[in-house]
């Protein structure tokens, strides 16, 4: 296997807005004397690229390879195609999109980055372990995709499409040979992240005319592309425009999909594809961008086009699903139902943001759902590598960007304390759930290093403040010193547990000293425990006081006090919901070990503002940016809705559902490979079935209850620790957990 440093390209030209190049295609024709044993490629290709063999396409995934800085790594993916050969000639094919390599968006620095260029490739190709040829083998021309920016739209031009180019008689006499183009200096590596693929796929529920053009209804949002077959007239423009929205039924708005109030030149094609019709019957799957949507505008189109068209929705995703829970709650369900959904939409390669607007991998939303991530999906190979990438991307200060990949911005606003935390928890996190230290082992060294960036940032009371803060409050503001002072705890805590776990003893000690010096500060300035004023002012929050408890920061004999608090503030505001997208990861658990799993779910479902179940009122499929509402269904969203930049499809708010695993499955991995079964038994809620696939086996858990009594079964794989312990006020029959089937009864004690 060899990973080629010898990248080639059509020539050094790149497409823009101002001067559209269509995309390179590529081609070699080999001819074999014999079928090998085995035929092995390996190939990186800059942007994104498309690999064929004899006219069928074989890359491994969508949008190959894995996107990240190439001045960091360069990603080769390997494939054995030998059952795919042919006696005598055969024709590798390949075509190239931007990808990272070159985008025309301004924002997050994206078309000034060093490496912008024009899109390459390396490939080297050997049958039975000897090479038969390389890159410079192989013949370019260009092709019919005339612009594409991984942020933001494709357009296609199919008048340009040369039939039958990937396949061996096709006449390519007057393609050109191609040009050695330079290397770029990331660290070549074999790409162990699992590729994109589609999971399902979606023809629309309706249709209807709007303003401008006709709307497909797809039922549910997602991130993917899309296969449309239509025949057309000769030089017809179609332009598509796509969102998880309809303005009051009429047409499609790209004002919340763009976040600079849409002032740059790359407004107009945020999630705006144009496509330039034959006169044939056409087909076309976009391969080098992606869309988040659940509905598609098409404009240009007559009634007939539009009735007769084959329209479909290919869904897909890095990730696969490695746990789901559902009870006799119909809300809960559906809430479940949207974060699956949301986070599958937002792991395209890693964990993004969201899919039709930023498309980043914002580290503090991996931090905010490292845990729920690992209960609902099937990722972790994809955050080795992820994490790998933030790894590298950390300057030599300590400082870590807020997204990744990057190649300059994030370094100065949007990180701290609540997106760096990412570095800490999603590594300690991948330990507990499957007792391998491989990602604390990646995170190793630029975890220490973060630690000592991170002390210089302590001012002369013991507190930090130099972070994004606790981001899209729904009213009340938390004072950053709070959150980045209970962040900065929770790093150097989490640390010292990483560290303890791969026997570095010293450094340990050190992380837990720091810990404890950052506790004591905190409670001094903010806490008071022993004042009757504390917190007190701006200090006063139902955040400050939910992550001061579910971070520990009371004594356990002045816990009582702590809670009294945190129940004065939640009268203050209605016992409604009041916090940012960081006070929503501590809310809920705070609230459930406070007051009860019943109050946590009144706050979280109630049938006032705020809550998640206003967003499900109003049709959505996914999670929101934010819980604000209005009084329609997603194809009649107001206009002043759009104007505000939410993301209708963002997993940041999904801890919700490790809420649900913890109390109503009560799955709760305490420690590595450690289950501690302990449910808790909601009003609302009388029979749970959840399961999740451990590295050693599946546990699946059922659960029945009437309020009085409750019976457990549990499947436990061999290979876990696991001890039963009964909820305040309950009883249970037994202590642990054995490998094999369980059958665990509990009862309310009398005098409760």
């Amino acid at each position: 296997m060899i990973l080629s440093d010898r990248f080639f390209y059509l020539d050094e030209d790149y497409c823009t807005l101002e001067k559209p190049l269509g995309s390179p295609i590529f081609r070699h024709v080999f001819e074999l004397d014999h079928l090998p044993a085995s035929f092995e490629i390996t190939v990186c290709g800059l942007g994104v690229y498309e690999l064929y063999l004899n006219g069928e396409r074989v890359s491994k995934g969508y949008l190959s390879p894995y996107r990240n800085n190439p001045n960091h790594f360069l990603y080769y993916d390997l494939y054995e195609l030998a059952p795919k050969l042919r006696p005598g000639k055969n024709v590798i094919a390949i075509e190239l999109g931007n990808g990272i390599l070159s985008s025309e968006s301004p924002v997050w620095g994206g078309d000034s980055c060093s490496w912008r260029g024009a899109p390459r490739f390396a490939l080297t190709a050997e049958a039975e372990g000897k090479v038969l040829f390389d890159g410079s083998a192989f013949l370019a021309t260009r092709g019919e995709v005339i612009f594409n920016d991984w942020h933001c739209s494709e357009h296609i031009d199919l008048r340009l499409r040369q039939k039958g180019w990937k396949e061996v008689e096709f006449d390519d006499s007057r393609w050109v040979k191609v040009k050695p183009a330079p290397l770029l200096p990331g660290e070549r590596k074999l790409c162990e992240a699992r590729p994109v693929r589609s999971y399902r796929e979606l023809r629309p529920l309706t249709y209807w005319k709007g303003d401008r053009g006709f709307i497909y209804d797809f039922g549910l949002s997602g991130a993917g592309t899309y296969r449309l077959k239509v025949k057309g007239k000769p030089s017809q423009r179609l332009d598509l425009y796509f969102n998880d929205c309809v303005i009051e039924g009429k047409h499609i708005s790209n004002k919340n999909l763009y976040c600079w109030a849409l002032t740059d030149k790359m407004a107009a094609e945020a999630q705006h594809d144009v496509l330039i019709l034959t006169g044939e019957v056409d087909e076309v799957e976009p391969r080098f961008t992606f869309k988040g949507f659940r509905y598609l505008e098409i404009v240009g189109l007559s009634e007939e086009q539009a009735a007769s068209l084959e329209l479909t929705f290919i869904m897909f995703s890095s990730a696969g699903v490695a746990g789901d829970i559902s009870t006799d709650n119909e809300t809960i369900n559906s809430l479940q139902a949207c974060v699956l959904q949301s986070d599958r939409s937002n792991f395209v390669h890693y964990p993004l943001d969201c899919p039709q607007r930023e498309k980043n991998g914002w580290t503090g939303d991996a931090a905010l759902s490292a845990e729920q991530f690992l209960l609902n999906l099937d990722c972790i190979p994809n955050l080795l590598v992820w994490l790998e990438n933030v790894a590298k991307a950390q300057k030599d200060n300590g400082q870590i960007p807020g997204i990744v990949p990057t190649d300059k911005w994030g370094y100065e606003w949007g990180n701290g304390p609540g997106w760096d935390l990412v570095l800490f928890e999603l590594p300690y996190r991948i330990y507990l759930y499957t007792g391998d230290t491989q990602a604390i082992e990646i995170c190793l060294e630029a975890m220490k290093k973060y630690l000592a960036y991170m002390v210089t940032h302590r001012d002369d009371r013991g507190m930090y403040a130099y972070g994004l803060e606790d981001w899209l409050p729904i009213n009340t503001h938390t004072p950053l010193e709070v959150t980045d002072t209970l962040l900065c705890y929770q790093i150097a805590q989490t640390a010292g547990y990483c560290f303890k776990a791969v026997g570095e003893q010293k450094e340990a000690i050190r992380a837990f000293e720091l810990a404890k010096e950052i506790r004591s500060d905190f409670r001094r300035v903010v806490l008071r425990p022993d004042n009757d004023d504390g917190p007190w002012g701006e200090y006063n929050t139902v955040t400050t006081h939910a992550m001061a408890i579910a971070l520990g920061m009371y004594d356990e004999d002045e816990l009582p006090l702590g809670i009294y608090r945190f129940r004065n503030r939640l009268h203050q505001v209605g016992d409604r919901l009041d916090f940012g997208a960081i006070g929503n990861r501590y809310f809920f658990r705070a609230a459930a070990d406070c007051f009860g799993i019943d109050y946590a779910l009144k706050t979280m479902v109630g049938d006032e503002y705020p809550s998640y179940k206003r967003s499900l009122d109003n049709g959505a499929t996914t999670l929101w940016e934010g819980l604000m509402y209005f009084d329609d269904d997603m194809a009649h969203v107001p206009e002043h809705m759009v104007n505000g930049s939410w993301s209708f499809n963002h997993h940041f708010l999904g801890d919700i559902s490790s809420v649900f695993y913890r109390y109503l499955a009560g799955i709760r991995v305490e420690g590595s490979l450690e289950v501690v079964f302990s449910p808790d038994f909601a009003a609302s809620v009388h029979s749970v079935s959840a399961y999740h696939e451990f590295p050693v086996g599946r546990l699946e858990v059922k659960i029945k209850h009437d309020g009085n009594e409750a019976t457990a079964t549990v499947l436990f794989p061999s290979g876990l620790k696991g001890q039963v312990k009964a909820p305040k006020g309950y009883g249970a029959d037994k202590e642990a957990l054995a490998p094999g089937m369980n059958i665990i009864r509990f009862w309310k004690h009398d005098h409760e």
